[in-house]
């Protein structure tokens, strides 16, 4: 393989230079080399994509990425990747990165709070990808203690050297995903300061980064909006969107040009096809995908299929627990197989689910329709006293062992 020129950079702050270390690629599948686009071109060059999956933890994994594109999704990332772990595990680039060609467009994500690092780390999948992300969005708790995501966004400073070194010095374009903060105007500035650093999408959620968990709240489609109007590139707007016909209301009021999509993607990775599909169809397509792209860690799969069949779970508490302890595709297709001959003669759930979890009214109507419509356990592979808990925020159920 072709070992990357040495890289010289310069600190902005002290106008300092050091020296990156030579970077060979772990492997290259891909995008073939062409100038380099920014901006609206490159918006262009890849579709001028409408419908983009989110980068999420653990879950816009290769195989879930195919999924999507198959009912229409036009653009997707990579999970949130941790700069730091990407350059001192081969293991961890290995396992966290993966693409294919049926995995186009596709945007790589990096967090981190350290411009160098960030660089590196994005070096061994420039040749692989179509851009980088910079994630200044994420609220969650690991973020604000390795100082990164949402966390660095009243930090201008150190974002214009994030995405300038980036841009400089990589092949692909860079992008870069906010959160709004407070006051709008600081938004804005915001907003403008990575457009002049050189970012070619910006991809705007409309909360700030204390509305997550039950106190995510409704979506600030207008706060999104001014940004749209305060800067020149394409702009994804990115929260709300439940269901199709949210897509079209969500472009009008922001004008933005495309969705993105975590949460609701999750629930349904048809969502962008504008038609129902049913669940357990897309439970099984996911696992045959899996049997050629298998996912670092059966966690995730169990994840993906806690979301997508997130009604039938809530009526069937004791198939929901065997999701803690089987291993293996052949005992996740006769649970997916299970769940569906124990709906034939049962209403489905109506409404709202997963995605409306930390509602209190979804809440209770959960356990109403799982009390109605829980049918006594029969004879079969999934009797069981294993008794769990569940993560309502990732699916993630743990055993009491």
């Amino acid at each position: 393989m072709t070992t990357l020129r040495k890289i010289i950079s310069r600190d902005l702050r002290t106008g300092q230079t050091t020296d990156i270390e030579s970077i060979t690629p772990d492997h290259a599948v891909g995008v073939e080399n062409k100038p380099k686009l920014t901006g609206w071109d490159f918006y262009r060059s890849i579709g001028s994509p409408k419908y983009v999956v989110a980068p999420m933890v653990d879950q816009s994994e290769l195989a879930y990425r195919i999924l999507c594109r198959r009912y229409g999704a036009d653009l997707a990332y990579t999970p949130m990747l941790n700069a730091r772990t990407f350059v001192s595990s081969k293991v961890a680039r290995k396992e966290l990165f993966t693409t294919c060609p049926e995995d186009r467009p596709v945007i790589a994500q990096f967090a981190g709070d350290e411009p160098e690092l960030i660089l590196r780390a994005a070096k061994y999948v420039e040749d692989q990808v179509d851009a980088v992300d910079v994630n200044l969005g994420c609220p969650q708790g690991i973020a604000k203690r390795g100082h990164y995501g949402a966390y660095l966004l009243e930090e201008p400073d150190l974002i214009r050297e994030i995405v300038t070194l980036l841009v400089q010095n990589l092949k692909v374009p860079v992008t870069c995903k906010i959160r709004l903060l407070h006051n709008i105007e600081d938004t804005i500035k915001l907003a403008r300061t990575i457009e002049a650093a050189g970012c070619s999408i910006l991809t705007v959620h409309g909360r700030t980064k204390e509305q997550k968990g039950q106190y995510t709240g409704p979506v600030d489609y207008e706060g999104i909006r001014r940004v749209r109007e305060a800067v020149s590139i394409p702009v994804f707007a990115n929260g709300g969107i439940y269901e199709y016909s949210d897509i079209a209301k969500c472009l009008e009021q922001t004008g933005c040009q495309g969705v993105m999509s975590s949460e609701a993607i999750l629930e349904n990775p048809a969502l962008f096809s504008n038609r129902y599909v049913d669940p357990h169809q897309l439970a099984r397509e996911y696992l045959d995908i899996c049997e050629t792209y298998m996912p670092p860690d059966i966690k995730f799969v169990k994840a993906h299929l806690f979301k997508i069949l997130y009604h039938d779970l809530s009526a069937h508490e004791e198939v929901r627990q065997l999701l803690a302890m089987v291993h293996g595709f052949s005992a996740l297709r006769s649970l997916v197989e299970e769940l569906m001959s124990r709906r034939n003669g049962a209403p489905v759930i109506p409404a709202k689910g997963w995605y409306f979890r930390h509602t209190f009214e979804e809440q209770q109507r959960q356990k109403v329709a799982a009390a109605n419509l829980l049918q006594p356990k029969s004879q079969s592979i999934f009797d069981s006293d294993y008794k769990v808990t569940q993560d309502l925020d990732t699916g993630c159920l743990f055993g009491n062992e």
